[in-house]
């Protein structure tokens, strides 16, 4: 059996991807009798896994409720579908996205004006504005809903489990540190180096390579970046702050 992980590695993480990926695959294994083998990328990118033993179906059960599985065809992509995806980038219409099958003639895309409709009370806010007091920047996994269908684009709104996310962070009230291109093992590392264990509550796993950093009541992502910073060199930062969101976006 061989999956399709929603998973691709950088070119700053690309050493060390497949250990990682490995060593999360383990602590799936448990006690089954299954075997994982990382097999490399697929067309799209996106890496694949085989899977071989008497439990291999559990084993790719637990596989797919921890990485989302990219979608192999376009076919598979269905309207009013709600889909795992990964963001790619931003562009004078929206925010672009993907769930698997990729093509240079194909499109995925989340319009600006469905972005500010969802997050921004219906203001018209650039699409620069929502990506950055969203942290909504390549690599960051998010559910959407595919509202249009044609032969060279896919349109789609945020999914309301990813609003629901959203939501449930924004009232917390807490900052959170979106680290890019870093494993979870490097951002606890950089935490305990940089002292900051206690200004930091936990580290959420968003992907494999991507890690949101729970700051504590009162602390200031943008105050401890620099000292992040200082240990994370390479692996770009950036803060997720509530306050910031409800005051240029909307209330929540």
């Amino acid at each position: 059996m061989k999956l399709t992980l929603l998973e691709r590695p950088t070119p700053l993480t690309a050493k060390d991807f497949k250990p990682r990926l490995e060593e999360e695959l383990g602590k799936l294994k448990g006690e089954l009798d299954a075997s994982t083998t990382v097999d490399g990328l697929s067309t799209s990118g996106w890496v694949q896994v085989g899977i071989t033993g008497e439990d291999n179906e559990i084993m790719a059960e637990l596989i797919a409720n921890k990485f989302p599985l990219a979608h192999a065809e376009l076919r598979d992509v269905e309207l009013q579908g709600n889909y795992q995806a990964q963001i790619t980038g931003t562009n004078e219409r929206g925010l672009n996205f993907d769930v698997g099958p990729r093509s240079s003639k194909f499109e995925y895309i989340i319009p600006t004006e469905n972005l500010n409709a969802q997050l921004a009370d219906g203001k018209n806010l650039h699409i620069r504005q929502l990506e950055e007091c969203y942290c909504l920047y390549p690599g960051v996994r998010v559910a959407v809903r595919v509202a249009r269908k044609t032969d060279n684009e896919i349109e789609a709104w945020l999914a309301d489990s990813f609003v629901d996310t959203l939501t449930d962070w924004i009232k917390t009230g807490l900052d959170r540190i979106q680290a890019f291109e870093c494993f979870r093992k490097e951002a606890e590392a950089a935490i305990l180096k940089a002292h900051l264990s206690r200004d930091i509550i936990a580290v959420d796993s968003i992907t494999l390579t991507v890690q949101s950093i729970v700051c504590k009541i009162g602390t200031d992502a943008v105050g401890l970046i620099p000292k992040l910073g200082h240990i994370l060199r390479k692996q770009p930062l950036r803060p997720f702050q509530p306050k910031k969101i409800t005051s240029r976006c909307r209330p929540w």
